[in-house]
């Protein structure tokens, strides 16, 4: 009897073991964003990965709107954006003045919102948390505010505006590197064998030494910096072998419940309609109001406060 259930045992435990070796990876890949101005950099990064064997989403031009963009951070083990960053209409006087939250990312249709620690579309639209893994590096590069630098001016309040920018971010649980240098230097460092965001920065051509503790969080950046940390130094980029093709069913399904619809419910939501497009090196955004339709709604759901990024 006891020789029969330690053969048991011993079958049990091959099972187990089968079983764990054989489940399906989790969805995990590289999500790359990147406006047409950085398609070569972009480009660049995108087939080095590719070529040491990461499974990667590209999404650029016109394919990078707010919903593929938020799609795209679905699941994903690493986040990679270049593009604009975006800042609500009076909060930054264009000119080094302080800059204020909420910051966005733009896409070609509109803007991702950092809401505090969790992430929205717009007036009226739901929030929710940003839906990559945790732990994982959020790397932007030449955004606007990011880095807490504006074209060629500092803000008065660097600081401030990278911990509110990085908010969207560490508020899911990523470690948030943003920079203006070129070359996307942090990512080499880490595909040429570098161990942690530590290590990396050992290898940069700017190395941040330099902390300031803001609302309890400690905001890496030298004096008159052009990069940033807020996060885990010992944080990691993933391997190859730990990604996977990204799921694009698997993320919409999670997109209808998290974040399609608006707070108002069934509504025809036709209050604000954005057009976002870039000249030289200005970025223009245009808003058609419907007005009568927006103080109907308010009128009817006056206990609904909200705020227009």
């Amino acid at each position: 009897m006891y020789g029969n259930s330690k053969n048991l045992l011993k079958v049990a435990i091959v099972m187990m073991v089968c079983i764990f070796i054989f489940l399906p990876a989790a969805e995990a890949h590289v999500l790359i964003v990147s406006d047409s101005n950085n398609y070569n950099e972009a480009s660049k990064i995108a087939k080095t990965l590719k070529n040491k064997g990461y499974h990667v989403l590209w999404i650029y031009g016109k394919n990078a709107t707010t919903k593929n963009i938020i799609k795209g951070m679905y699941k994903a083990d690493a986040v990679i954006y270049e593009g604009h960053g975006g800042y609500e209409s009076g909060n930054y006087d264009q000119n080094g003045g302080t800059a204020s939250p909420p910051f966005a990312l733009i896409g070609s249709d509109g803007f991702v919102w950092g809401v505090g620690s969790q992430m929205s579309m717009g007036l009226g639209q739901k929030t929710f948390k940003a839906p990559f893994k945790k732990n994982i590096p959020v790397i932007l590069l030449h955004a606007c505010f990011s880095d807490g630098w504006v074209e060629n001016k500092e803000v008065a309040n660097p600081t401030a505006t990278v911990y509110n920018f990085a908010r969207m971010f560490t508020g899911a649980g990523a470690n948030y590197y943003a920079t203006g240098w070129s070359g996307a230097e942090i990512i080499y460092d880490f595909l040429g064998g570098a161990t942690s965001f530590a290590d990396a920065n050992n290898k940069n051509f700017e190395k941040i030494t330099k902390s300031t503790s803001y609302n309890g969080t400690l905001v890496w950046r030298n004096e008159h910096g052009i990069a940033a940390f807020v996060g885990d130094w010992n944080g990691k980029f993933p391997t190859a072998a730990q990604t996977t093709p990204y799921n694009d069913a698997a993320a919409e399904k999670w997109y209808d419940s998290n974040v399609a619809g608006n707070v108002f419910g069934n509504v025809d939501w036709d209050i604000i309609k954005t057009n976002v497009y870039s000249s030289w090196n200005y970025l223009y955004v245009t808003f058609k109001v419907n007005l009568e339709h927006f103080l109907r709604l308010l009128s009817k759901y006056s206990s609904v406060v909200t705020k227009n990024p």
